[in-house]
């Protein structure tokens, strides 16, 4: 991929990374029409658990790199709390670029905020 490594950096420095449980949204060229690469993190507060995931995928059509962010507290039953996504034209993609939209795509807020936060816009 396109300045893999340093994606993976930057990615990482935020505190996402790829482990297997990432491998079921992970789609490689064998049977695939569009490649896509999962990574994600993790947040815990008691029973709570919501995960972060990010999507990059590359759509060959229209040369782009597409930027995808789920987040889902997996404590209940359909716990979608985040679904946005984004992309960068490659002729224009430098790691400045990809850093700028993955911070533009991940919320600044707390996942795990509690009742008495309510007040705050997720």
């Amino acid at each position: 991929m396109l300045f893999g490594q340093n994606m993976k950096k930057a990615l990482a420095a935020r505190g996402y990374r790829h482990c297997k449980s990432d491998e079921e949204f992970t789609r490689h060229g064998d049977y695939a029409r569009n490649l896509q690469y999962a990574f994600s993190k993790e947040y815990k507060r008691g029973r709570d658990k919501v995960v972060d995931i990010i999507f990059l995928g590359v759509d060959v059509l229209n040369e782009k790199l597409v930027l995808g962010f789920f987040r889902e507290n997996l404590s209940i039953e359909n716990g979608v709390l985040e679904n946005a996504d984004t992309s960068i034209p490659l002729e224009k993609f430098s790691i400045d670029e990809f850093e700028k939209q993955i911070d533009r795509l991940i919320p600044k807020s707390d996942p795990l905020r509690r009742r008495s936060d309510r007040s705050e816009k997720f």
